[in-house]
């Protein structure tokens, strides 16, 4: 932040800006500076109602105006955890947790310390494969002992489940289930990524703390991710609804979707639709860092990029322009593009503080 106010004074001397300008330019800094410093934060829901053109651009102004929505405890966790643990003398333990003909619709993961991997397989049996490292232990079988002790698996009434809360064990986990459509997916993490493959299910739930999340080749209804520190990856995915949300990573995001919301404070969006779902939303917002979208030529979009700064780049065909202002530390784009279609227009929202804006064609 320091040399964008170097910059900002150095515009006030030269007389490209008025000293009221540069003051909100600088408070739009601290703004950012603030979002990335936050460490209290509350989670808040997606408001997917529909409505007319004024009431999507209302509904949005009230919707999260803080991307900053993550589990409040989970900033706790981060103050009490001794991060030494995962340092200095440790034993490894490998164990495979398997049921077999599980029948389940529901899964749901805990895991303190780890990175969880799930593979969807044609078998019928469940396969839960672990390699940790157990801390603060003097021998191979107290490390075997607090592994198995810590550890919680268990198929039944519908649902697989498996936790794994210490701190002191670290584990690699893959989790091989049967294919399926499945009800509900939860993945808690608090250090660690996730990385999941070719999921199909009515609602895909993945939190973490501190850690990358990974999805590819995933449909389904509902996705939310969220992490606090790391990338969020979706690859040639298909969802009705999909809500991602980080503070200090990237969003990269390639598929379909019916409505979409992307925040973040510390990073860059990418966003490459396919053609498949006919899209109703995007809201796509970050405080540093750029925006860069991908829309297929054929869709009524009714859009509006805004930047502190930064530029703004419609590549789109045949777009019209409704609103457009060029100020020195304020830009805006209220564009619309094949009026002429009669199908509903996809509502687009692009932010970005300190960044630029880009909406290209897929051709």
């Amino acid at each position: 932040m320091k040399e964008e106010r170097k910059k900002i004074l150095k515009m006030v001397e030269d007389g490209l800006i008025s000293s009221e300008e540069a003051e909100e330019l600088l408070d739009a800094l601290d703004e950012a500076e603030k979002a990335e410093q936050q460490q209290n934060v509350v989670s808040t829901k997606v408001n997917w109602e529909e409505g007319d053109k004024q009431q999507q651009y209302k509904a949005k102004a009230n919707k999260k105006s803080s991307i900053f929505g993550f589990v409040e405890e989970a900033f706790q966790k981060i103050k009490n955890v001794d991060f030494d643990l995962n340092f200095g003398k440790n034993y490894e333990v490998s164990h495979i947790f398997h049921h077999h003909t599980a029948v389940f619709h529901d899964i749901d993961f805990d895991i303190a310390n780890g990175n969880v991997t799930i593979q969807p397989w044609n078998e019928t049996d469940v396969r839960v494969e672990c390699k940790a490292k157990v801390y603060q232990v003097d021998n191979q079988e107290q490390a075997r002992e607090k592994f198995h002790k810590e550890t919680f698996f268990l198929v039944e009434e519908d649902r697989l489940q498996f936790s794994l809360q210490s701190q002191q064990v670290k584990a690699e986990v893959i989790v091989k289930v049967p294919e399926r459509h499945y009800r509900k997916v939860v993945i808690k993490l608090f250090n660690g990524s996730f990385f999941g493959e070719e999921i199909t299910g009515d609602c895909l739930l993945v939190k973490s703390t501190n850690g990358s999340i990974n999805l590819s080749e995933s449909n389904g209804t509902v996705l939310e991710v969220e992490t606090a520190n790391g990338t969020i990856n979706i690859s040639d995915s298909r969802w009705e609804v999909a809500d991602m949300e980080t503070i200090n990573g990237k969003i990269n995001v390639d598929g379909t979707f019916e409505k979409i919301d992307a925040q973040l404070v510390n990073g860059s969006i990418s966003c490459l639709w396919h053609e498949g779902l006919q899209p109703k939303s995007g809201f796509f917002k970050t405080t540093t860092g750029s925006v860069r979208l991908v829309l297929p030529d054929q869709l009524r979009i009714d859009g509006k990029a805004e930047t502190k700064i930064g530029n703004i780049h419609c590549d789109l065909a045949h777009y019209q322009v409704i609103e457009e202002k060029k100020e020195v530390i304020n830009r805006s784009l209220h564009f619309e593009v094949n009026q002429e279609k009669e199908t509903e227009p996809f509502y687009l929202e692009a932010e970005t503080k300190t960044g630029s804006v880009w909406m290209l064609p897929t051709k």
